[in-house]
């Protein structure tokens, strides 16, 4: 797996450096970095837990999964931009198709099916103000959450940090 989103993050972080400009490779290593911090963080409290079958850990997250972010947000952004979405919208498109990505599919796909985390329950968490009848999903609602604004905001600040650079040079 970490071959495999090695090679899809760095496609995506090309693509978006020919088309947006040199502003994707920090982004693409602000995400790794972000991503990585994030689920060595909440992992540690207890929301979730990774298997084994994950292959070579850094701290308490597999190497693939900060990788497995820079595809997704980026690649979002990438689609949404490919279907004549501009800036900010496109940005905000990608938050919600990376969230409904992760109800989708990586939740149901790689947590339920392939066992590679398991989520537990963890009292007055986070997200605790959401009712826990309102979780019918693989993760809690809050996870869908981060998969929407995390995506988002990465990808809206890449969008007007180009654009500052674009009228600072212009």
């Amino acid at each position: 797996m970490t071959s495999a989103f090695l090679a899809l993050g760095t496609a995506t972080t090309y693509a978006l450096l020919n088309l947006i400009g040199p502003l994707a490779l920090p982004q693409s290593l602000t995400v790794m970095f972000v991503a990585w911090l994030g689920e060595h963080y909440v992992s540690g409290k207890g929301y979730y837990y990774y298997t084994p079958y994950n292959g070579l850990f850094v701290g308490r997250v597999p190497t693939w999964i900060p990788l497995m972010w820079v595809f997704v947000v980026q690649g979002g952004l990438l689609l949404f931009l490919s279907f004549g979405f501009a800036g900010v919208s496109a940005a905000v498109a990608s938050g919600i198709f990376c969230a409904l990505l992760d109800l989708a599919f990586i939740e149901p796909y790689l947590s339920a099916r392939k066992t590679l985390w398991h989520w537990t329950p963890v009292h007055a968490g986070y997200f605790a103000f959401i009712p826990s009848k309102a979780n019918r999903f693989t993760a809690p609602p809050g996870n869908y959450i981060v998969w929407f604004v995390f995506p988002a905001l990465l990808n809206v600040l890449l969008i007007t940090a180009t654009f500052v650079l674009e009228i600072g040079l212009g």
